[in-house]
């Protein structure tokens, strides 16, 4: 179920996200925080339960799952690219 918690980051439709922001989110999500995420105007849901991480892609439901944070930070595609090699593109 989704939270309704919704970080943006303002600054980065502007300016790059910084590696320290990133970092951040992916900090948080490994706490277990929400987040929707948007990438070329497509918004993408982070959630998690009990038995994985899964990175969702709102306009059509299509799900990628991970057992853990670590996993969908290393792993999670988007446009068909990793979510670690365009970071900087990502608002939240």
């Amino acid at each position: 179920m989704e939270s309704g918690l919704v970080i943006h980051n303002k600054s980065a439709e502007v300016n790059p996200v910084t590696i320290e922001e990133f970092n951040e989110l992916k900090m948080r999500v490994g706490w277990g925080e929400e987040f929707i995420i948007r990438y070329k105007e497509l918004d993408f849901w982070i959630s998690q339960n009990k038995d994985g991480v899964y990175l969702t892609r709102k306009s059509d439901g299509y799900t990628q799952d991970f057992r853990d944070a670590e996993q969908l930070f290393q792993e999670a595609t988007i446009d068909k690219r990793f979510i670690k090699d365009i970071w900087s593109e990502i608002i939240w």
